[in-house]
């Protein structure tokens, strides 16, 4: 299941042609649907058995022989979460890389509860500031935030500059939280936060995008009556 993509690749039409059923449908008008498979990000493609039952999904874009890769690994059970969940009973030492890996697809199957304690285990199982941690501890900052929980998303952030100071996690902290501080409408905190992550990382390759932030916040359109 998918927004509207249209495959122009020949590799990708032939293996839809001939090697599984492709049904595609728009997410935002078929609503139901959407519901049903809990998509939050577009484009999303869901691999299911003859019973509509989810083998495993892909989430975003990915080059076309990366895709139908993919895609006959999943058919052969393989990297989905069923095999990275039995995989994590009996590989301790990677356990923390598969973690992620899982946690991952329980967020994009609105399997919130499930995601967090993967990341909050990644977390606990290693040292708190190195790399796999940050993305730990970014995501679950991120999912706040994707359900509106913007002071819970905020003090999440919080902790990660000041964990993180002088690392690029810390960078991507700041920005999201006036990213957080625009969704909740709190205009004139989301500007102060913008202009401070421009002072503070005048390098970035983000900050023409926080200078525009900035200024539709400062002049917002106004609407006609």
């Amino acid at each position: 299941m998918l927004d509207t993509v249209v495959f122009i690749d020949s590799a990708v039409i032939d293996f839809f042609t001939n090697e599984m059923v492709l049904a595609k449908f728009d997410a935002e008008k078929d609503t139901a649907l959407a519901r049903q498979y809990k998509v939050s990000a577009f484009p999303t493609v869901v691999l299911a058995d003859k019973d509509g039952k989810e083998i495993d999904r892909i989430v975003g874009y990915s080059k076309p022989g990366s895709f139908v890769k993919t895609l006959q690994e999943y058919e052969q059970g393989i990297g989905t979460l069923d095999d990275l969940l039995n995989r994590s009973q009996n590989q301790a030492d990677s356990l923390r890389k598969l973690g992620f890996e899982i946690a991952d697809k329980y967020k994009y199957r609105g399997g919130r509860d499930e995601a967090m304690g993967w990341f909050e285990k990644i977390i606990a199982l290693g040292d708190p500031v190195d790399s796999l941690s940050g993305e730990a501890r970014m995501a679950i900052a991120d999912m706040y935030r994707r359900d509106k929980e913007y002071m819970r998303a905020l003090v999440e952030f919080a902790s990660v500059i000041q964990d993180f100071e002088g690392k690029p996690f810390a960078m991507d902290a700041e920005i999201w939280s006036a990213i957080v501080y625009r969704m909740k409408g709190d205009t004139a905190t989301a500007i102060g936060a913008f202009e401070d992550f421009i002072k503070h990382y005048p390098e970035s390759e983000d900050v023409d995008y926080a200078q525009k932030q900035i200024e539709k916040l400062k002049n917002p359109t106004v609407k006609k009556p």
